[in-house]
């Protein structure tokens, strides 16, 4: 089956570009708050997050900050993904 490209405006193309750039900086701001963390644990987050799912740390507020900070990251990669897909997938037209 054959892939069809989006059609969208430069002014669209523009906005999602935009926003695909906050995405990468919320990332980039979220992923330095949580290497604190991982230096001051010794831990990577995705160590950090095997142990707290398994329930094998305790209940630190900062645990419970560090799992938000790694769940939002992981929602505004998903939605940078997002992005990237329409842009990839797109064709400028006429505007």
């Amino acid at each position: 089956m054959e892939e069809r490209l989006m059609d969208l405006k430069p002014e669209v193309i523009r906005i999602l570009g935009r926003e695909k750039a906050m995405c990468e900086t919320a990332i980039a701001r979220l992923k330095e708050r949580y290497r604190l963390l991982e230096q001051q644990y010794g831990w990577s987050t995705d160590e950090f997050l095997e142990k707290f799912n398994a329930g094998e740390i305790g209940d630190e507020q900062e645990f419970f900050l560090w799992y938000a900070l790694a769940e939002a990251e992981k929602d505004w990669q998903t939605t940078r993904d997002s992005l990237e897909e329409l842009l990839t997938g797109s064709e400028i037209v006429g505007a």
